[in-house]
C-alpha cells in the first residue's frame, strides 16, 4: 500500500517533476497527474548510457505527450563536465541537472518534486553517517533551498509499495541497468550495505533507519526554535560576541553553524567551526579568517560576522 503524500497542502499549483523514466519518477508523476496536478516535467540526458539513455528520453517524451503534460529536456555532456570540474561522474551529473531544475523553477516560479522515497532515505543516513554526519540526518520532506522549494512528497513509500501500485495499475517504466553494478558508494549501499544489515538485524532495517531521521528532524527544528529565541545577535546581524562567549561549546557550536548556513558558506565542518570559535576570544582588536565561497570571517571587538572577501572592510 502507498502511504500518503507528504507535502500534500503544497501540490496544488504548477509543480515542476525531474523525470528520469525510472520507476520512482514515472510514479510521481503519474500519482501528482491523478492527484490532479498541473505538471511540467524536465528530463536530463546526460550523455552517457548511448542508446539505453536515448530510450529513457524517447520514454519520458511520448508518457508526457499522452498525458498532455508540458515537457523539456536536456542534454548534457557530463563526462566532460566532470573532467573539466575534477568531481566524480555522478556528482557531476547531478549538480548540472540540479542546475537546470532550479533554472526552470526560477522560470515557472513553481516548486520543483523529486522522486526520493523510503529506501533513498535510508541510504542518505548511513551515507552521511559514514561521512561524519552529526546524527542520523535525513532528507526533508520540504526544504526551502537555493531559491527553490524542493519536495519530495514519497518520502514515507518504499520502493517495493512504488513497484507494486505500478504494476498494479499497468504502468511501464525504464530501469538503469547501471543502478545493479556496486561501482558507486550509493549503489554498494543499495545492493549489498542494507541487505546485509537486513540479514544481521532480522528484519527491514529502512523503517527503523527511517524513524531515527524523522526523530533526528523533530530535534533539530526544535534546536533551531531555541536557537531563533536566543539574544545572539545585535540590530545589524552580526553574533554579539559578549552573550555567545558566556555559552557552553557545545551552544556556541550550533550558534556558529546556524549562522554559516544563514549565510550559504559552503562546506561547513567542525574543523572549521572550532576554527572560528577559536577566534572569537578578543586576545587583539580585529581577528580575519577566509573561508570558502569567498567568504571572509571577521571578529572585531565584540561582533563577530562575514563579509565577501572582495567587500572593502566595514569600519
Amino acid at each position: 500500500m502507498l502511504s500518503p503524500l507528504t507535502t500534500p497542502h503544497l501540490l496544488r499549483g504548477p509543480v515542476i517533476v525531474g523525470l528520469s523514466g525510472g520507476r520512482d519518477s514515472v510514479a510521481l508523476l503519474h500519482l501528482l497527474h491523478r492527484y490532479g496536478c498541473s505538471l511540467h516535467a524536465l528530463h536530463v540526458h546526460h550523455g552517457i548510457r548511448g542508446a539505453e539513455a536515448d530510450a529513457d528520453a524517447d520514454f519520458c517524451r511520448n508518457l508526457c505527450a499522452q498525458h498532455s503534460i508540458p515537457y523539456e529536456e536536456h542534454r548534457i555532456d557530463a563526462p566532460a563536465l566532470a573532467a573539466e570540474s575534477g568531481q566524480s561522474l555522478e556528482t557531476a551529473a547531478r549538480l548540472a541537472r540540479r542546475a537546470l531544475l532550479k533554472a526552470a523553477a526560477t522560470r515557472l516560479n513553481a516548486p520543483i518534486a523529486l522522486a526520493h522515497h523510503a529506501d533513498d532515505q535510508a541510504e542518505t543516513v548511513l551515507f552521511r553517517l559514514a561521512r561524519g554526519a552529526a546524527g542520523p540526518r535525513g532528507m526533508e520532506p520540504v526544504l526551502q533551498a537555493e531559491g527553490c522549494l524542493w519536495l519530495r512528497p514519497l518520502l514515507s513509500t518504499t520502493r517495493a509499495a512504488l513497484t507494486a501500485w505500478l504494476t498494479e495499475q499497468k504502468l511501464t517504466w525504464r530501469d538503469d541497468s547501471t543502478n545493479n553494478i556496486p561501482d558507486v558508494t550509493r549503489n554498494r549501499l543499495r545492493l549489498e550495505v542494507i541487505p546485509a544489515l537486513n540479514r544481521a538485524m532480522g528484519r527491514d532495517v529502512v523503517p527503523i533507519i527511517n524513524r531515527s531521521a524523522r526523530l533526528q528532524s523533530e530535534t533539530l527544528q526544535a534546536l533551531e526554535a531555541a536557537l531563533t529565541a536566543l539574544p545572539s545577535m545585535d540590530p545589524q546581524g552580526r553574533l554579539y560576541l559578549p552573550f555567545v562567549l558566556e555559552q557552553p561549546l557545545a551552544l556556541r557550536k550550533a550558534i556558529l553553524r546556524r549562522y554559516l548556513l544563514q549565510h550559504t558558506v559552503p562546506e561547513v565542518d567542525e574543523a572549521m567551526i572550532l576554527a572560528l570559535d577559536s577566534m572569537l576570544p578578543a586576545d587583539s582588536p580585529t581577528a580575519r579568517r577566509c573561508l570558502p565561497g569567498g567568504f571572509l570571517a571577521i571578529r572585531r571587538q565584540k561582533r563577530f560576522y562575514l563579509e565577501h572577501a572582495t567587500t572593502p572592510p566595514t569600519s
